[in-house]
């Protein structure tokens, strides 16, 4: 329990919330901003997905290489890609992110009801993402909705694709998948094995609840930030993704709990140190 916790930040929120928050500067400056803000605050790693400079999803890999630049000019934070898109993108498509100077990268090992419609995840897809992340020297870091999908990780590692320490990341709350709820997040770390790094996701307003539990559990990293939940509190949106770290390093700290820097967390990771 005396463990250093990696705390993430999702800065982008979700497509679908953009028009309920139109002051949101989602272009490279504004998330390299709102990153750097959070690594002040104490994160020590950022999850991106590949947004353009009007704040639109975008599969241009140049728009993105530009946000991870501003972001490394200005501070040493761990940066993961996501791999998560449209169902009707190519997997090369979702996975432009790989191209450019990140360390970690989302893998949804399978695919799951997501809300009113379904978050399609073949296998073939899987295998080349994973192929793709070791050819460029990125670390997986598996995102599980559902239970089977520690398996098709397992089964990754067992076929030599991904190396040891696996990292799990379990994302719980989603409307159609895992209910947020404490028994679920006990199966799946029980589920895991002993020696891999695991954190927690908690979504529909299950974020510090799940961070809460992760970090009482001993688990590795909690993640905040708008693409989880852009309110502070209900009906009271943050005013950065920096007040949402804050809030998990003020608890970190009171259960005792240290928070890992950036270089603290590539060691635990078995990621290379950057100068």
């Amino acid at each position: 329990m005396n463990d250093p916790v990696l705390i993430a930040v999702a800065p982008s929120i979700p497509p679908y919330m953009r028009e309920n928050l139109p002051q949101l500067d989602l272009s490279p400056e504004g998330v390299a901003a709102e990153v750097v803000r959070a690594w002040n605050a104490g994160a020590s790693i950022a999850h991106l997905h590949v947004w353009d400079e009007t704040g639109t999803p975008t599969q241009d890999v140049a728009v993105f290489a530009r946000t991870v630049k501003l972001i490394r000019e200005r501070c040493d934070i761990i940066i993961e890609g996501s791999t998560g898109g449209f169902n009707d993108l190519t997997p090369a498509e979702r996975s432009v992110a790989l191209q450019a100077d990140i360390e970690l990268a989302s893998l949804n090992p399978g695919s799951v009801n997501y809300d009113s419609g379904v978050y399609i995840n073949p296998p073939e897809a899987i295998t080349y993402w994973a192929q793709e992340m070791q050819r460029r020297g990125i670390k997986p870091d598996a995102a599980i909705f559902e239970a089977g999908m520690i398996a098709n990780t397992l089964q990754l590692g067992s076929e030599g694709w991904i190396t040891p320490p696996y990292i799990f990341t379990f994302v719980l709350g989603q409307p159609g998948a895992m209910p947020a709820t404490a028994r679920n997040l006990c199966f799946l770390r029980d589920s895991i094995p002993k020696d891999a790094l695991w954190g927690a996701i908690g979504h529909g307003g299950n974020d510090v609840r799940i961070s809460v539990m992760t970090l009482s559990m001993g688990g590795h990293v909690v993640r905040g930030g708008f693409e989880d939940n852009p309110y502070y509190r209900p009906g009271q949106p943050a005013t950065h993704n920096a007040e949402l770290i804050e809030r998990l390093v003020r608890v970190a700290e009171e259960i005792g709990r240290p928070v890992a820097s950036p270089a603290e967390a590539r060691q635990l990771l078995g990621l290379a140190t950057r100068c």
